[in-house]
């Protein structure tokens, strides 16, 4: 295993320069066993008391909210968001804390109930509650939620653990995030009446205990989640896409705006699937647990040894995936999308 704990992720640089300095302040935890990087959610030993799987994740306005176009919908995501790094550890959701800030001349008592029970409703199809949280009012709106799971000793899964050879799965077909948000920001479709509503994956959790090497979600987008996996353990990725492995919605899209496919697992609005790492030897064993739980496991590609990062798309082409994301990242969702995304395919790899 490669430690990344002074290391920020090449994708995340900035992002993570900026973690690291605020961790020098920090004093470290005597009960966590992740570094840095190395899981979706800190787990903690608490003794006899077993492994506690804590994470926090904000939703932003703007953006980060384009997938959720109604207060029910922004609820569920809520939930969601953390749950899903709780199942990236393969953990059991025990609680959710929200915290709300909400522009006081956009909410009605109508929406926060929907915004409730959303968020309830999520919760309860993880097997937990929503226990608690905090609201305030703001400039700008914004969700926070903070989930807590247990994990059963000697069965930590975190991101690092992965091999050379290891086959790449995903719990479920890709892309429909990245179709949903592009669909309301650059095809001026908000899908009215059919809110999309992403589950986090807990099904997955105890296969993946006893099958996979190391895991992660995909709620920045596969492309990202499969260079992040790669670099925390020192390997390179060839990743493939082919047709079967995208959601219905991705046809769709990517076919009224006359794109590929792959570019809806090239951006961040994730789908909250989990990418695991599995010795091809089991491959199939897990695939087959994870079916009997109503998931549907597709595969995505390889580890390899060599540090390069490839993906090899519906079409046959290569691309080399590290220059591609970082284009694909300096795009302005805000901005003229749709052309820039053109310009940007124009130009090559």
């Amino acid at each position: 295993m490669t430690s990344i704990a002074g290391n920020p992720l090449f994708l995340n640089a900035a992002e993570g320069s900026l973690i690291m300095a605020m961790r020098e302040r920090m004093v470290r935890s005597p009960r966590q066993l992740n570094n840095a990087f190395e899981a979706d959610a800190e787990l903690l030993d608490l003794g006899a008391a077993g492994l506690l799987a804590v994470t926090v994740d904000t939703l932003n306005d703007g953006a980060e909210l384009a997938t959720a176009t109604t207060p029910y919908a922004k609820g569920w995501l809520t939930t969601t968001v953390s749950v899903s790094d709780l199942a990236a550890v393969a953990a059991d959701p025990v609680a959710v804390l929200v915290s709300c800030s909400l522009r006081r001349d956009s909410w009605s008592l109508d929406d926060a109930r929907e915004f409730g029970r959303g968020a309830s409703e999520a919760a309860e199809r993880y097997g937990c509650h929503i226990v608690g949280g905090d609201t305030n009012w703001a400039n700008e709106e914004s969700f926070t939620s903070c989930a807590l799971g247990t994990v059963p000793r000697g069965s930590v899964l975190s991101r690092t653990g992965a091999r050379p050879g290891d086959a790449l799965y995903v719990t479920g077909p890709i892309g429909a995030g990245n179709a949903v948000g592009f669909r309301a920001l650059a095809l001026g479709g908000t899908g009215v009446g059919q809110p999309w509503l992403p589950e986090a994956r807990v099904a997955a959790c105890e296969p993946l205990r006893r099958y996979a090497r190391a895991c992660i979600d995909t709620s920045d987008g596969l492309l990202s989640a499969a260079v992040s996996l790669a670099e925390v353990n020192g390997l390179g990725a060839e990743v493939v896409l082919r047709d079967e492995v995208y959601a219905p919605i991705v046809s769709a899209v990517a076919d009224s705006a006359r794109l590929p496919r792959w570019c809806s697992a090239a951006a961040e609005w994730g789908e909250f699937e989990l990418l695991y790492a599995v010795d091809p030897v089991d491959a199939e064993s897990c695939s087959r647990a994870l079916s009997q739980r109503g998931l549907s496991p597709l595969p995505v590609g390889q580890l390899v040894a060599d540090p390069e990062l490839l993906l090899f798309d519906e079409s046959g082409q290569r691309q080399e995936l590290r220059n591609l994301l970082l284009r694909m990242r300096a795009l302005d969702p805000a901005g003229s999308l749709l052309a820039d995304l053109r310009a940007l395919l124009a130009g090559g790899s």
